[in-house]
């Protein structure tokens, strides 16, 4: 008995270090697939992401809803996409994925969430609308916009999987997700989301 608990010690420890190595080596493949993507195509700055206008909210016996269209815009200035749906919540949020590479920043829209208080809950944010999946074709990210090159897009959306935590590894402090609360944004009014050159996110009316 003493032998088979000793057999059994010895085969678990020895698969939790080959997929410890494994993890690892995965780990690092992708963290030099994202570094050699950085040398490709530039960073995010003083850029447009999302164009919105809220409809406004409603109360039911299931609970408060709040609808909204957004536009996903790409480094010229155009529509990706146009979502046009209802949250659950009173107000909406954005949530946004950043990572730093070769000292270049690059941020991306993650998620549109509703919340029902100003101070929002954690498991608010994990059930709203993913968007990688509205700028993101056959492995391409078409947030570079009309004149980017097909290696270009590649690169971004490799970089993209690592901001929004699209790969299943540790990032070691290289992302960083925040969100964006819209509960002052006045209903029936379109408005403009960019982040600038220091990084600060600016809502301006349209």
């Amino acid at each position: 008995m003493k032998k088979d608990n000793n057999f059994l010690g010895k085969f678990l420890l020895y698969l939790f270090t080959l997929f410890s190595v494994f993890y690892m080596l995965f780990t690092c493949i992708i963290f030099l697939k994202c570094y050699a993507a950085s040398r490709t195509t530039a960073g995010f700055l003083d850029q447009e992401f999302l164009r919105f206008k809220i409809y406004g909210s409603t109360s039911n016996f299931e609970g408060n809803t709040v609808s909204a269209t957004i536009s996903i815009i790409d480094s010229n200035g155009n529509e990706i996409a146009v979502i046009e749906r209802s949250w659950s919540g009173s107000y909406l949020a954005v949530e946004f994925a950043q990572v730093r590479l070769n000292g270049s920043y690059y941020i991306f829209p993650s998620r549109i969430y509703g919340k029902n208080r100003i101070i929002e809950e954690k498991r608010e944010r994990r059930l709203g609308t993913r968007l990688e999946k509205y700028y993101t074709d056959n492995n391409q990210c078409m947030l570079a916009g009309y004149g980017s090159t097909y290696s270009q897009r590649k690169a971004l959306y490799v970089i993209s999987a690592l901001a929004t935590r699209r790969y299943p590894i540790m990032t070691f402090g290289t992302t960083t997700s925040y969100a964006v609360d819209l509960s002052n944004c006045l209903t029936d009014r379109y408005y403009s989301i960019r982040i600038d050159e220091k990084l600060n996110i600016v809502i301006d009316e349209l």
